[in-house]
């Protein structure tokens, strides 16, 4: 295909809640929407999810934003494009902005599966028409806050928890969850990378909360101390900020310093590269889940078709518009019995309102047309 236009379109979220963890604290999104038009008039959207406040892996929102528009989205003017072929570490020709690249990768891949009149969850290979989407829960002022979202989101029909944790609020939490909840809970705990080596034993004493997994305790270069933990705990290691490219992944699976894995498109820069990863864990019986970036309907639609693949064996962190979101740019994703519904129409299945564009806080920026 080739594409005669790209667009960049920013409006604001806003959140029912601020959401807290070890390393920040996030009140609002502008979210930033990318818009792209080929030579046919087919439209795909695509998201930078790349977070306000703080840099995830190196790449916060605004650096992200510059990116898109000066460095990532100008290298599909004049260019025949192949989905496929768009992986992030030899399509594009540049290192890193992996935030900038999914954006812009994804909006193609809607367009691929709209131009063959298939949903993307069929043109991956999802096998999957709904999905039991697990449930975030931030860092409050007490752990009776935290007990009581927790016991609000059960109500809610949410049968996994994942729970934020930072040294000095994590085995207090965990044990008032238990003795509130019971052992029936799926919980987990994401550390967002807040501990450091010295940390291994108190991290291991977290066995007796029966948790699925603890989520990202060290730095995303400390591999040696994931390994260390992993062999010292009984509680599975899971990897986030550590694994962005596929080389970090195989990396990791050397050295035995994780037995699950989040995958976020957004993290590994595109749905294709995601798609390498799930394949590789599958064919070794690795766990993987898909993880979520407060992503609004446009992001999260393409974050189910991804989940829905076959070898993503745990919950995804891919839960209702209404848990972040007063209102979505999309048409909201219900909960109904515990269950999201993957979207079946062409492409990602949705696309933002018509009110939103229309909207005088929406704007929106071209950055190239032919």
């Amino acid at each position: 295909m080739r594409i005669d236009r790209v667009r960049v379109v920013r409006t604001p979220l806003e959140m029912v809640n601020p959401l807290r963890t070890s390393d920040g604290r996030h009140e609002s999104r502008l979210a930033t929407l990318v818009e792209v038009r080929d030579s046919d008039g087919v439209i795909g959207w695509g998201e930078n999810v790349a977070p306000a406040g703080v840099a995830y892996v190196d790449e916060s929102t605004d650096e992200s934003l510059k990116a898109t528009c000066e460095l990532i989205a100008p290298l599909l003017a004049g260019r025949d494009i192949d989905v496929f072929e768009m992986l992030p570490e030899s399509w594009w020709g540049v290192s890193g902005h992996n935030f900038a690249k999914h954006a812009v990768e994804s909006a193609v891949w809607d367009i691929h599966a709209r131009r063959e009149s298939k949903s993307l969850r069929d043109v991956l290979g999802g096998t999957r028409s709904v999905i039991v989407p697990g449930v975030v829960v931030g860092i409050a002022d007490t752990v009776e806050e935290t007990v009581m979202e927790v016991q609000q989101r059960i109500a809610e029909g949410y049968g996994r928890v994942k729970v934020k944790i930072s040294p000095g609020r994590d085995a207090d939490v965990l044990r008032a969850i238990r003795s509130s909840c019971g052992d029936e809970l799926l919980l987990q705990a994401d550390a967002n990378a807040a501990y450091s080596n010295s940390d291994i034993a108190l991290l291991s004493s977290l066995d007796e909360f029966n948790l699925q997994f603890i989520e990202q305790p060290f730095s995303s270069s400390d591999l040696q101390s994931h390994a260390e933990l992993s062999r010292r705990s009984r509680t599975a290691v899971c990897l986030d900020e550590s694994i962005c490219t596929l080389d970090e992944l195989l990396t990791a699976l050397e050295m035995d310093a994780c037995s699950v894995v989040n995958i976020k498109p957004s993290r590994v820069g595109g749905i294709g590269a995601a798609v390498q990863m799930h394949h590789i864990l599958k064919s070794r019986g690795i766990d993987a889940w898909v993880g979520g970036m407060l992503e609004s309907g446009i992001g999260r639609a393409s974050c189910l078709a991804l989940a829905s693949l076959p070898g993503f064996t745990m919950t995804p962190d891919l839960s209702a518009s209404a848990r972040y979101f007063a209102s979505d740019i999309t048409a909201p994703f219900e909960m109904v019995n515990g269950e999201i519904q993957v979207p079946t129409g062409p492409g990602i299945g949705v696309e933002p309102l018509p009110e939103v564009l229309s909207s005088p806080e929406t704007q929106i920026q071209t950055i190239f047309e032919r």
